[in-house]
């Protein structure tokens, strides 16, 4: 039966639309340059090198034995303007109206997560954030982090569901047992591997996907001719 709910935050709780990664993204770029010290016309490159082979760019920076203050990072890349995006009161309702535990489970730093969901007025809709600090900077889509979160947090992969907008991210997830769920990421054209159980067109989209999974365990566990 399903306990929690594992939600990402960046591009999951909020609209892609609102650019806040694309942002976050130009600020890293930057932070490689002016600090790390990698040219300006090898830097984007790097970045994205590093996302596609280890989920993040700061795990690329430490797995390639750059030396940086990881507190100076997170202040750095995350230092930009909330200002457009906007609370939506349906995205508060829908998650207090989940009869699950709900867990934001993020590859950013606490501080960073901390002022999202206080910007979005949804934090305490979360028992708890875990973030890469928390992880001990093992990031998704990693194995061990979900490992780490799920142990944390005391429940078995089958008892979880993960909530995120990345196909990378869901893939290792599922693997382990989880039930997954992409947002605001369509299945896509034929050869085009997503690997997830649902996809919703948005993050209120989820509500429908959760109803529909407890409604079907609630029936297997009552239904004693059921095959399954």
């Amino acid at each position: 039966m399903h306990k929690v709910i594992f939600f990402d935050l960046d591009d999951t709780l909020y609209p892609r639309s609102a650019q806040l990664m694309r942002m976050i993204g130009e600020r890293i770029t930057d932070y490689i340059i002016h600090t790390i010290g990698i040219p300006a016309d090898q830097a984007d490159a790097a970045r994205r090198r590093w996302r596609s082979r280890y989920g993040t760019a700061l795990r690329g920076l430490i797995e390639d034995g750059y030396a940086f203050d990881l507190d100076d990072f997170f202040r750095y890349v995350h230092d930009i303007p909330l200002g457009h995006v906007i609370p939506d009161p349906a995205l508060r309702a829908m998650l207090l109206r989940l009869p699950l535990r709900r867990v934001v489970l993020t590859n950013s730093n606490i501080e960073h997560a901390d002022r999202i969901l206080a910007h979005l007025q949804i934090a305490d809709c979360f028992e708890r954030v875990i973030d890469i600090r928390a992880l001990g900077l093992i990031n998704k889509p990693d194995p061990r982090a979900y490992a780490l979160a799920l142990e944390m947090v005391g429940v078995s992969a089958d008892e979880a569901i993960l909530v995120e907008d990345t196909p990378a991210n869901v893939t290792p997830a599922r693997a382990l047992g989880m039930t997954t769920i992409l947002v605001d990421c369509p299945p896509g054209p034929a050869g085009v591997i997503r690997d997830a159980d649902f996809f919703a067109p948005d993050i209120l989209g989820v509500e429908a996907i959760v109803s529909d999974l407890l409604k079907q365990r609630t029936s297997i566990g009552t239904d004693t001719t059921q095959t399954v």
